[in-house]
């Protein structure tokens, strides 16, 4: 059982990097999801699919003791408004890599040969926006602690900005993806076209949530200056 209490201690904003830290978890393992995939190694696919599951679920379990025990009128220099939205922002990246190997895990997929390494790079490239949301976790801790000094305000803001510039190469890689995909789809099933273009669009959304998470960091600073 997670003691919130002692979660809120020190520092305060240490549940949401607790909770950021279990999302980080659930994504790592993707690529090799997929490489375990393009192997058709189903038994190693179920394997991860249960690994990232339980991150997931335990993502869960931090939110949830967070929401249910964190005071309205607790002490803190973020608005508790805004660490809840936080929350929510980062939990969201864990359901969609949820989303993406029960997905993958029960239709037992495997990946079209021609799309392969694009489909490895974009998996890696969401994979990198969301370890830099995780340091960007770390860092507004370091943040607060200072009291909002300027000189970590201002590394934290370059860091928001190299999240944003990041999630923009993963979007474009989406696009070239889509675009190959498109460009072989007559040797694939109607069914499959419609299928990996979902799968495409959820890895999406896992840099974007995380450049969300950023920005919405971006506000909370704003609001205390």
């Amino acid at each position: 059982m997670i003691n919130i209490s002692s979660m809120f201690a020190t520092p305060p904003f240490k549940p949401l990097r607790d909770h950021m830290d279990k999302v980080a978890e659930s994504v790592v393992p993707l690529k090799e999801f997929f490489e375990a995939l393009h192997q058709e190694d189903y038994s190693k696919v179920k394997e991860i699919q249960q690994q990232v599951s339980l991150a997931e679920e335990e993502a869960d379990i931090i939110k949830n003791e967070v929401r249910d025990h964190l005071p309205r009128s607790i002490f803190m220099p973020i608005n508790r408004r805004d660490l809840l939205e936080m929350l929510d922002m980062q939990d969201t990246i864990a359901d969609v890599a949820q989303d993406i190997v029960n997905l993958l895990t029960l239709r037992k997929m495997s990946l079209p040969k021609e799309l392969c390494q694009d489909v490895f790079q974009f998996v890696e490239k969401s994979q990198q926006v969301c370890s830099m949301a995780q340091d960007l976790s770390q860092e507004f801790g370091d943040v607060l602690e200072s009291g909002f000094g300027r000189h970590e305000i201002n590394k934290l803001l370059e860091m928001i900005n190299q999240v944003s510039t990041a999630e923009t190469e993963a979007d474009d890689l989406e696009d070239s993806l889509v675009r190959k995909m498109f460009e072989v789809e007559d040797r694939m099933k109607p069914v499959d076209v419609v299928f990996w273009y979902k799968i495409f669009e959820l890895i999406g959304d896992i840099a974007d949530y995380s450049k969300k998470t950023g920005s919405r960091l971006r506000l909370m600073i704003a609001s205390n200056q």
